[in-house]
């Protein structure tokens, strides 16, 4: 055997992987391919890939099966320094060989001396090859060919043309790299026998961690090791014998050691990245920073490079799997993304940010964006940083992200800011401390409070710090203690701030149980601050709406009052946002269908440094109400899950709702989820938020058929609601749902007691929806056909398709158990037919059930056409064939036009008709 070889596998910094994981199919084509020359058949191959995939490995294993053998074994490696040297390749493959006859090292035979032309060259040092090998099997392996010089490519080639014996030549070269010759390379390896390498899978990684590792990982730990260096073996080559040193046990806890130590790991691919030059090291430096701003455009603006000149690198860092193929660009491998970044210095990042900040701000017109640029640096001091951070922030708010904002706002404090600016600061920083939990708040708006000088952040402070005293259950006197110190700061000529300090408080405690004690205090004197001012009018309105609300009483006067709120109300205020909630589930309350949800419906006042938290969460919360109270489930599913992280408690609310409408669509997994995953903390004192939850879970309960929970947890809710003086059935039909519950269990006097109680306080309130619960349950409790009925009939007109589904249902039981079978079986075919437009199994399975008692079985038949058009649907159908448009029955029926084109849709499908030409004749027919 001979052979002669420097040690020069792996690439640069890259020890040899001396067990091959995962290529067992390329091993096996290598094995074959010499296993073809031992037989005189010659072979060219070539094995592509990302850097870091180990073909340097490869390669070696090929040498060592070729020593095996007892094969003469040549090899070279280029590199960028070799592209415009010519035979430069060649030369170190004759480095191998024994010197000449006359002692000179067998790499002068490449040299171009005198006259003598490439072809001579090439003849010449075949010949002696030939001599060298003697005739047996031979290999010759080149690495990195991309590159190669072009006479040495040109070599290769005549030499794969001449041999006709026992020659294997393999070669290796890295996706998106290359030199000049760059077609000769093409060229040959087109002419060889391709093997494309892929990353490690995460089965072939697992087997690597045990061996060196010593223990088998879980899946958490595989899945991060895999995730950081995305099969890449020089990667793992380096990265676990380091995780192994340190003794890291490959468990779920080490997952977060794997990016710290993973940096040294990384570090191996930077070689690769260098050998582009400086515009592909200006490029990924330029990705790190920008993130998941990494534009092509903006890149090449950051690394200060014409966008040509951008694009070439960025091809080659793409080509060698350091960076992917998309928009915005991303690194490949987090571990090559730190690396980079830990060798940025201090100061070339810092102003990098700062750049980035600007060019981000220009290009996206998005201060968010900009402003996590802004983040990573110390103070700027410079106007346009802290406009952009207190944008950025608010944005934030709006969107229901206050963590977020808090940080942007600390972040402004850092800035140089005067006296009134530190002011704003300190009040939305408190304010967003509280919207995000954290502990502080109070504090920081009691600094703030010291520093403002404005009137209205005055108010806006003591709002804020009379919520925090009712979050914290304490008692209302220490409220408007608070209240009447801030007052005390409001000039005498502002009276329009000292209602929104009152204002503001009374939003604050509306939902505790010294609501009642603040109106009776406060609401005559705060209706004499607010004369002569329509708008501070209106809002004050929502106290005594919301007060009268509670007790069941003046439904017309709440709903004008909550109306007039609403229109005038600026979303953008905390507190104003408060007592906008408080409007809404006033015309929630009273069956107001029409009312307005969005922002931008409410004529608001734009207000700086005030935007409230979560605006689309809370409009998602009312929308889900109100398509809950229609019956369109998975509507109201989806708009309820957007609501789940709505601040002023409402994400509770939500989430006790959303459980609701999961039960009602029969998923009782997901409903249970839902309220195992938001429960609201424990109170020191009766909260709505409470009550609302015990309410859904009671609910769920009752789904099951676990009457005994169930009734418990009504009774619960009502002991809940009774010192927070809410009465209205409209805000939480406890009694009837009792009251079916303590029938189901055998008390029948108890529950006709509870269900007559409701029916009374329903029909004091008049509200259509929860007056038909409530003579519904009453009906089934004790069998009462007219009230049965009477459940169905106030719903006429109304577009309550889950309640008149029930309604119906329960009208077929009643009507059975009194022995009219016939009508009966009407009633639970329409109650059915309902049911299942709507997705309520749970209620379609009780009217199938309630049918085969009748002697019947549903009748699919009714779930098309004109009879299965619900009142809505009809009338929007009959509006629309006469020829009015989806924007005038959409004023005429008081609904938003979306609402009158699902009206129109499934009247559509229903009829068998593909749109509004063929209505008129659908609906007569």
């Amino acid at each position: 055997m001979q052979t002669c070889e420097p040690d020069i596998d792996g690439g640069p910094g890259v020890r040899p992987i001396r067990r091959l994981y995962g290529r067992e199919s390329e091993t096996a084509v290598l094995t074959a391919a010499l296993d073809a020359v031992a037989v005189g058949r010659p072979r060219m191959l070539s094995l592509e890939g990302a850097a870091g995939l180990g073909r340097s490995a490869l390669l070696a294993a090929a040498r060592d099966d070729a020593r095996r053998r007892g094969w003469s074994v040549l090899n070279a490696r280029a590199t960028i320094l070799e592209t415009a040297n010519d035979f430069g390749v060649l030369r170190q493959v004759l480095a191998g060989l024994p010197a000449l006859p006359d002692g000179r090292s067998a790499a002068t035979l490449a040299a171009r001396g005198g006259d003598a032309s490439p072809f001579e060259v090439f003849e010449r040092v075949s010949d002696h090859l030939c001599e060298f090998v003697g005739g047996g099997p031979s290999l010759i392996t080149l690495d990195d060919v991309q590159w190669c010089d072009a006479l040495t490519l040109r070599w290769l080639a005549h030499l794969a043309h001449r041999s006709a014996g026992a020659l294997a030549i393999v070669l290796a070269r890295t996706a998106g790299e290359g030199g000049e010759p760059r077609l000769l390379v093409d060229e040959l390896v087109a002419a060889s026998e391709r093997q494309a390498l892929r990353p490690l899978t995460p089965p072939q990684v697992r087997q690597w961690i045990i061996d060196v590792m010593g223990g088998r990982p879980d899946e958490a730990f595989l899945e991060r090791c895999h995730r950081a260096t995305r099969g890449n073996a020089a990667l793992l080559a380096s990265l676990l014998p380091a995780l192994a040193v340190r003794s890291v046990p490959p468990v779920r806890a080490s997952a977060a050691s794997i990016e710290s130590v993973g940096v040294m790991a990384g570090r191996r691919m930077l070689p690769w990245i260098m050998r582009g030059g400086p515009e592909a090291l200006a490029v990924a430096q330029a990705v790190v920073v920008l993130g998941d701003d990494s534009e092509p455009v903006l890149v090449a603006k950051l690394a200060g490079l014409e966008l040509d000149e951008a694009a070439a690198a960025l091809d080659r860092l793409i080509e060698l799997g350091i960076l992917s193929d998309s928009t915005p660009l991303r690194y490949v491998h987090p571990l090559v993304r730190a690396a980079v970044d830990a060798q940025i210095s201090t100061g070339l990042r810092t102003s990098q940010r700062l750049r980035a900040a600007r060019m981000v701000r220009d290009h996206y017109a998005d201060p968010g964006r900009a402003a996590d640029h802004l983040m990573a640096v110390e103070m700027l001091g410079e106007p346009w940083a802290l406009d952009t951070l207190r944008a950025a922030a608010a944005g934030a708010l709006e969107g229901g992200l206050p963590h977020r904002a808090l940080g942007y706002l600390r972040r402004a404090l850092a800035e140089p800011v005067t006296g009134p600016v530190r002011a704003e600061l300190l009040a939305d920083i408190g304010a967003a401390e509280i919207g995000a939990d954290v502990p502080g708040g109070e504090r920081t708006l009691i600094q703030a409070l010291a520093l403002a000088d404005d009137p209205s952040l005055r108010a806006r402070i003591g709002a804020e710090l009379a919520r925090l005293h009712a979050d914290a259950g304490r008692p209302l006197g220490t409220a408007l203690k608070v209240v009447e110190e801030v007052r005390a700061l409001v000039p005498p000529e502002r009276g329009e701030v000292a209602v929104e300090v009152e204002l503001g408080a009374f939003a604050a405690y509306a939902a505790s149980a010294d609501a009642d004690e603040f109106v009776e205090r406060r609401l005559p004197a705060l209706a004499d601050l607010a004369a002569g001012d329509a708008r501070l009018g209106a809002l004050t309105g929502v106290a005594a709406a919301w007060t009268d609300t509670r007790h069941g009483r003046e439904r017309a006067e709440s709903v004008r009052r909550a109306l007039a709120a609403v229109r005038v109300v600026d979303p953008h205020r905390t507190w104003e946002a408060r007592l906008a909630m408080l409007a809404h589930a006033v015309l929630l309350a009273a069956d107001q269908d029409g009312i307005p949800c969005d922002p931008d419906d409410m004529g608001g006042h734009s207000t700086r440094c005030q935007t409230a938290p979560g605006g689309p969460q809370l409009t998602a919360y009312v929308r889900g109400c109100l398509l809950h109270g229609r019956g369109a489930l998975r509507e109201a599913e989806a708009r309820l899950v957007v609501a789940l992280d709505a601040p002023l408690d409402v994400g509770a609310a939500a989430a006790a709702r959303l459980a609701r409408v999961l039960a009602d669509l029969g998923d009782l997994d997901a409903a249970d989820r839902v309220l195992r995953d938001h429960a609201p903390p424990p109170q020191a004192q009766p909260a709505w938020a409470a009550a609302v939850f015990a309410f859904a879970k009671a609910s769920l309960a009752m789904a099951r058929d676990q009457n005994e929970d169930a009734l418990e947890g009504f009774l619960e809710t009502g002991e809940t609601l009774r010192p927070l003086g809410i009465d209205n059935p409209a805000l939480s039909a406890w009694r009837s749902r009792a009251a079916r519950c303590g029938a189901a269990l055998g008390d029948t006097r108890a529950a006709e007691s509870l269900a007559a109680e409701e029916v009374a306080l329903a029909r004091r309130w008049g509200a259509p929806r929860p007056l038909s619960a409530a003579l519904a349950a009453f009906g089934v409790v004790a069998a009462d056909q007219d009230a049965a009925h009477e459940a169905v009939a106030v719903l006429d007109g109304l577009d309550a398709g889950l309640l008149r589904a029930a309604a119906l249902i329960d009208l077929g039981a009643v009507l059975l158990r009194g022995g009219d079978a016939e009508q009966a079986h009407e009633r639970l075919q329409d109650g059915f037919a309902l049911a299942h437009e709507i997705n309520a199994r749970p209620l379609s399975l009780r009217a199938a059930r309630h049918l085969r008692r009748a002697g019947g079985k549903p009748d699919l038949g009714r779930l098309s056409g004109v009879t299965a058009l619900t009142a809505q649907e009809r009338a929007a159908a009959d509006r629309a064939a006469s020829g009015a448009t989806n924007r005038q029955i959409a004023e005429e029926m008081v609904l938003t036009q979306r609402t009158v084109e699902q009206y129109l849709t499934s009247a559509y499908r229903k009829l068998g008709i593909s749109g509004r030409r063929q209505l008129a004749a659908a609906l007569s027919a």
